[in-house]
């Protein structure tokens, strides 16, 4: 009897140990699966330090980049090599364009020449030198015309929208997605009363929520500000907000950035926003804005 209760127990604590060894491979899955994003505006400076660029994205855990194109003066060469090194590293690139005018119709042109330009590029493109999506950030409410009409403004930018993710999506598997303010749950689609948030979240494959606070928690920090929009929308789609945080010097007030809080306490209060959204379906993971203020960051404390 001695004999089986000793092989019971044993049985047990090797029972114990296989679930916490799931559990542990779960979550660190999980956690793994989150996207880290950051956007390149400067794209000129992949010409001299793409493998500085690489491995900071590395060194940070980045496993997507939203790449501005600039195709008058980058040449295509030098973001298929970029391209090729981020994939080789794991990381995705999305090509990045977009303007407050691009909301208003009468500006398509811009997004077709942005659409055909990545459709073009990957065509001619070995694999892993491809774009794996499109990523926009159009702001219109920087117009003027935001003030004066704000539900034209918004007809206008809807309708671009559909048109951009519908020609995207033609003969490719693209991603799309877009930047948009944390606030914008508060604006209606003309004539309805859904959420213009909620309405992107069904036509895009990735919204990021430009929520610049300084801190997670508390009164008018992160997870309040975006936790609504990202209810709503693990009811459409797993997987598809990214919530977006700033580390550039702004004049805006110093709670809209990380700048004077550096890097590490970024990095804390990411880790408390991820720990706060883990159970939200929708929640994609975090973009810190921008690169160029990143790496500048980084270089300070490295001084310090």
């Amino acid at each position: 009897m001695q004999v089986l209760r000793r092989y019971s127990w044993l049985w047990i604590a090797l029972l114990l140990v296989t679930v916490a060894s799931i559990i542990m491979l779960s979550l660190a899955n999980t956690r793994s699966a989150l996207t880290k994003a950051t956007w390149i505006w400067d794209a000129k400076q992949m010409e001299t330090q793409t493998d500085e660029m690489i491995e900071f994205a590395e060194k940070n855990d980045i496993n997507l980049i939203y790449l501005h194109v600039e195709p008058a003066a980058v040449a295509p060469q030098t973001y298929r090599t970029f391209n090729e090194r981020a994939n080789q590293a794991g990381i995705k690139v999305e090509a990045l364009g977009g303007d407050p005018n691009w909301a208003l119709t009468a500006n398509r042109q811009s997004i077709d020449d942005l659409i055909s330009w990545v459709k073009a590029f990957n065509r001619s493109a070995k694999s892993d030198e491809r774009f794996s999506g499109i990523h926009v950030d159009i702001e219109p409410y920087l117009l003027p015309e935001w003030k004066e009409d704000q539900e034209e403004i918004v007809r206008q930018w809807l309708k671009n929208v559909s048109y951009l993710a519908a020609e995207t999506k033609k003969d490719t598997d693209l991603a799309v997605g877009a930047d948009l303010p944390f606030w914008i749950d508060s604006v209606n689609v003309p004539g309805s009363d859904e959420k213009v948030s909620n309405w992107m979240v069904q036509r895009l494959d990735s919204i990021t929520l430009m929520a610049y606070r300084n801190q997670a928690l508390g009164q008018n920090g992160i997870v309040e500000i975006v936790e609504k929009i990202v209810d709503d929308a693990n009811v459409h789609k797993k997987g598809s907000v990214i919530v977006g945080v700033n580390i550039m010097e702004t004049m805006e007030g110093a709670h809209v950035s990380f700048y004077e809080e550096g890097t590490e306490e970024m990095n804390n209060q990411l880790a408390i926003l991820q720990e706060e959204l883990s159970n939200n379906p929708a929640f994609a993971g975090s973009a810190i804005h921008d690169y160029e203020s990143w790496k500048h960051a980084s270089q300070r404390e490295g001084q310090l």
